[in-house]
């Protein structure tokens, strides 16, 4: 501002002075002219009766002003100028320091960057150009980019890439190029118009190997069709669901300890959790299993499958689930589409990258039926005995063992001894023996006791009788009821193959609660040998 102001007055100056020149040529002039003195009083008379000096007079500062607005005008110009050049050269700065920022950035940049004129002749481009294709640029500058790196077949293709990129349009393609040696790279291509003052000056390609993306795209493509051949063919039952709706039921309910306490109490929420399961997927496997005609057969019918006994095994894998465990095994209880019960061993997994939201769970399903019926074949066996079908020694003890301690006492116990076994394995053979001994199970297993009590026999001619929660001592007629059995199955003339008549020698002990059942059998025991004694004492004596 200083400056402006200092201008401008020099310019007034320099008009005022040489206004000056005017008045005082004039007035030298008129002196001249008339012959006059240079006096005071003759200038003065001069300027006086003139007019025209008057306004010879105006001339400085006419031109004072005048001048001083031309200083003003140039001060203006000076200012523009200067800021123009300040500006230009801010903007050179900023156009050399972009020029190298652009620079660095093709130097650094993985992608391939190539630079085109309007001809689509190569200006320039990048060391990561030279790696990916294989030139050197000096090698390459001014040869037409399509013709050098596009294959015969894919000509056309670039030919056309080109083409929309010049006409001013983004272009962005997946393909391959060509590199030098002759092979082919995955590339994935970007063209951009460059333009200045909307005049088209060129074209900058980006190239970005994607050779490694395809190859893992392609192996993971391998894989899934691996797996889906593998899903579908496996002889095992496999399921896909999605159970992230589950998730959202669940987390209604608070954090994990209240979700479990709440799945532990509350059966209706099992039951919502089981109908806010998606199936994805199931394999041909899964349909043989259950007899259904097809994927949506099954899970149109699930509910029949699905079983109130497998409810308590869906709940465990909730919590497990709620838990954070990512796999989960158990064995379920489930019927087919037909009715049949099978027994399935089922798996669960999540696969990683669904640890949060339960969108995939991966379940495999093995018929383990045969195997659970063998299992129960075996359990039969080796708790019972094979002569009779009754209980053996093993079941006995577990079960003695199982109810001391127990809730329900009083416990009465019967011991039991077929009378006579020996003599009628020595006269008769051991195969009467046998007749004779399951013709006493007989007796015993027929409607005589309650479904809870427990009939087994221990020994060759022993059996034990366990009667829960009851006293023989205040209903004796539990006890009668054997007696009354054996005179039923003597007097029958049943043609069933088993030996009569029979007779039994009884006794019994009643357990009270904190008293050993041990002790309890063990007295049992005695009583009815000691009944065994006054039967042979009185047949002895009668002779019989």
């Amino acid at each position: 501002m200083i400056n402006k102001r200092k201008r401008i007055l020099t310019y007034a100056i320099y008009g005022f002075i040489i206004g000056l020149i005017f008045p005082i040529a004039a007035t030298i002039s008129e002196l001249i002219m008339h012959g006059a003195k240079f006096t005071a009083s003759s200038i003065i008379d001069i300027h006086l009766t003139h007019p025209l000096m008057l306004i010879i007079d105006l001339a400085p500062i006419v031109l004072s002003v005048s001048f001083a607005v031309f200083g003003l005008q140039s001060a203006r110009y000076l200012d523009t100028s200067s800021q123009l050049d300040e500006q230009l050269k801010t903007q050179a700065s900023k156009i050399k320091n972009e020029h190298y920022f652009l620079e660095a950035l093709l130097a650094s940049t993985s992608f391939a960057v190539v630079r085109l004129n309007t001809k689509h002749q190569i200006h320039t481009c990048n060391q990561a150009f030279e790696d990916l294709f294989g030139y050197k640029q000096e090698d390459i500058i001014g040869r037409h980019l399509d013709n050098l790196i596009a294959s015969d077949d894919l000509l056309e293709e670039a030919s056309q890439i080109s083409s929309s990129v010049a006409s001013g349009n983004l272009a962005r393609k997946i393909t391959q190029r060509k590199r030098k040696d002759g092979n082919l790279v995955d590339v994935e291509i970007v063209g951009i118009p460059v333009s200045v003052g909307g005049e088209n000056i060129g074209i900058l390609g980006l190239y970005h190997d994607i050779s490694s993306r395809i190859q893992a795209e392609g192996a993971l493509k391998e894989s899934e069709a691996r797996f889906r051949s593998l899903f579908n063919e496996s002889p095992i039952s496999l399921w896909e669901e999605d159970f992230s709706d589950v998730k959202r039921i669940l987390e209604q309910y608070g954090d994990k300890e209240q979700i479990i306490e709440k799945l532990n109490q509350d059966y209706d929420l099992v039951m919502e959790c089981t109908q806010a399961v998606k199936i994805l997927d199931i394999n041909q496997a899964t349909l043989d299993l259950y007899n259904a005609k097809s994927k949506s057969d099954l899970i149109q019918n699930l509910s029949q499958v699905l079983v109130i006994e497998s409810m308590e095994e869906f709940r465990d894998e909730l919590v497990a689930m709620v838990s954070g465990e990512t796999t989960y095994e158990c064995e379920i209880y489930q019927k087919k589409l037909t009715g049949e019960l099978i027994y399935g061993l089922l798996r669960f997994s999540i696969p990683p990258g669904f640890e949060n939201t339960w969108e995939r769970v991966h379940i495999s399903i093995i018929d383990i039926t045969e195997r659970k019926e063998t299992e129960e074949k075996l359990r039969f066996i080796s708790f019972h005995d094979a002569l009779t079908g009754l209980y053996n020694r093993a079941y006995f003890e577990e079960e003695i063992a199982r109810l001391d301690g127990g809730r329900q006492y009083p416990v009465s116990i019967i011991a039991c001894d077929l009378d006579g076994l020996k003599q009628i394995n020595d006269k008769q053979g051991h195969d009467a023996g046998d007749r004779a001994i399951k013709a006493a199970a007989k007796v015993l297993g027929l409607h005589t006791f309650r479904k809870e009590d427990v009939v087994a026999r221990i020994g060759g001619d022993e059996f034990v009788i366990i009667l829960p929660s009851a006293d023989l001592d205040q209903n004796p007629t539990l006890f009668d009821r054997i007696t009354n059995g054996l005179d039923q199955f003597n007097k029958s003339d049943l043609d069933d193959d088993l030996y009569r008549p029979i007779s039994m020698s009884l006794g019994f002990a009643v357990v009270q609660e904190g008293e050993s059942l041990k002790d309890g059998y063990k007295s049992a025991d005695k009583a009815m040998y000691i009944n065994k004694s006054r039967k042979k004492a009185r047949q002895n004596s009668t002779g019989r």
